[in-house]
């Protein structure tokens, strides 16, 4: 994430104003750029500090008044006036030209053109590309070939010194000054606000070093994201494993286009997130040995998780969090659950011919696919258990359903989520799908939770990856019903699905075996 620096550094506006109100007396000290202002009530009180930063126009003007009743005072020292002693002040009275002298020369050192030499014209325009014609303070970012205002075309960029190219500018240097008054490197492109940010109100927080990191951050950010530096911010977060006898590689290069396409790019300074990986244990969701490795591996993870997600009441932070799910069908509804809907979520779905987060191609012609809830059995009283059949990918053949679920018909009261459109691993191959599938899984749930008032329900879905996240969102904490999920056992589309997990509000149990995780 890009770091965005703060201070109390005041702008000459808002320096202008202290200026103004200041009941009695006011000290201005400055050095050759930068000043502080303090005041005080009379003579025998110490002087109170208001504020350092940009004293420019409106400041001089509002200065310029008080020299007529004599309340201000001047002083101009060598150092930072930030650190300047003011019981130590030296007191002479300010003029009307005492201040315009001051100001012109302080224009001057700070004038993005210098005293020594200057870029030249290609110099310029290589770099204006360089960095995309955009502010590069951190956090900025502004066009600065167009107005904000208007969006009319009007090149306002400043080519700023990181070394004054003056030893007496900010950032000065008897002898490195006049070394790199022309050199490339020691420039960076601003817009006018951050330029008067760096070398009038806030020289001192601003240092070398400051700067040439923010330059070589933004050269980077340019390259990497260009015009992507618009779309919003998104922490990836990953639940990959071992599910076809290896784990899949992923390309990160891959996964920036996947995020391109949903208009998110990733948060610079942070690193995609892991949970629930197993990559070297062999995918087997019906051994107790397959999930005692993983929830105790997920026991190690969840403290790292809840600190990640951060969703306390009052602590939300606005983060937003892109899911890369490529496990089993029992683990990626877990993941679902984990999550929940509280967290702001994009979830990506991998192709399986090409085994990127790249979502089919929208021409704007096709309509998003419909899901609907169908209604296999009512409940009649005393059910407190039903099935929840999810036919997406494919369709779910009611006899590889145990017999305790459908013995020539479902002996639970089901609902069974289903769609008209052909079933196959690329029905949500566009984000519009996925929003309708989670549309239907959400009321599906309402009946089983809100209508029939089941206590555990039998999960049998088959459904690509993201899906299968988004279904375990619907698992609200603390309120839902005990889910018992299923799986195919290995050798086909003719095995039967047998129970892996049971999640309850507050524990997952893997199904026959002692093995338990409380989730919260």
């Amino acid at each position: 994430m890009s770091v965005i620096y703060t201070s109390i550094a005041l702008s000459d506006a808002a320096m202008a104003v202290e200026i103004a109100k200041a009941l009695a007396q006011v000290l201005v000290v400055v050095n050759g750029f930068t000043a502080v202002i303090a005041t005080r009530a009379t003579s025998s009180d110490p002087w109170t500090k208001v504020g350092r930063g940009d004293f420019a126009e409106q400041s001089a003007q509002a200065a310029k008044l008080l020299t007529r009743t004599n309340r201000i005072f001047w002083l101009q020292i060598p150092g930072s006036p930030a650190d300047f002693d003011l019981a130590a002040a030296s007191l002479s009275p300010g003029s009307a030209s005492t201040i315009a002298a001051w100001l012109k020369g302080a224009t001057t050192l700070t004038a993005p053109k210098g005293r020594g030499e200057k870029l030249k014209p290609a110099q310029e325009s290589e770099f204006g590309i360089q960095c995309a014609w955009r502010c590069q303070f951190s956090g900025c970012g502004k066009d600065l070939m167009r107005q904000s205002a208007t969006g009319v075309a009007s090149k306002s960029s400043y080519f700023a010194h990181i070394i004054a190219s003056s030893p007496g500018g900010p950032r000065g240097d008897t002898n490195l000054s006049h070394q790199y008054a022309a050199d490339v490197s020691n420039y960076m492109l601003l817009c006018d606000e951050c330029h008067r940010r760096i070398d009038r109100e806030d020289p001192d927080v601003f240092r070398i070093d400051v700067l040439r990191k923010m330059r070589e951050d933004s050269i980077f950010e340019v390259r990497r994201l260009l015009d992507s530096l618009q779309y919003k911010e998104t922490i990836p977060v990953c639940f990959v494993g071992n599910i076809t006898g290896q784990a899949p590689q992923i390309d990160w290069r891959d996964v920036e286009e996947g995020l391109w396409t949903r208009k998110l790019r990733m948060a610079p300074g942070l690193h995609p997130y892991r949970f629930l990986q197993n990559s070297w244990h062999q995918h087997d969701p019906h051994s107790p040995s397959y999930w005692v490795t993983l929830l105790e591996g997920l026991g190690g993870e969840l403290s790292e998780l809840k600190k990640l997600l951060n969703l306390d009441p009052g602590a939300r932070d606005g983060k937003h969090f892109s899911i890369l799910p490529l496990h089993g069908t029992s683990v990626l509804v877990l993941a679902g659950r984990l999550f929940g809907e509280a967290a702001s979520t994009t979830v990506l779905q991998f192709r399986r011919q090409l085994p990127k987060l790249k979502w089919g191609v929208d021409n704007g012609v096709m309509q998003p696919a419909k899901f609907r809830v169908n209604r296999l059995r009512t409940p009649v009283a005393g059910d407190e258990e039903a099935c929840l059949i999810v036919s997406v990918t494919f369709a779910i053949d009611k006899s590889r359903l145990s017999t305790s679920l459908f013995n020539d018909d479902f002996l639970l009261p089901a609902l069974e989520i289903t769609t008209d459109e052909t079933l196959s691993s690329e029905i949500l191959d566009r984000p519009e799908n996925l929003d309708a599938l989670s549309t239907a899984m959400s009321e599906a749930v309402r009946v089983l939770q809100d209508e029939w008032g089941m206590k555990k329900v039998h999960l049998v879905i088959g459904s690509p990856a993201s899906g299968l996240f988004k279904f375990g969102q619907k698992m609200q904490a603390r309120h839902h019903a005990v889910y018992i999920c299923y799986e195919s056992l290995p050798g086909g589309g003719s095995t039967p699905f047998l129970p892996t997990i049971e999640i309850s509000s507050n524990e997952v149990r893997a199904v026959g075996a002692q093995t338990s995780l409380r989730l919260v």
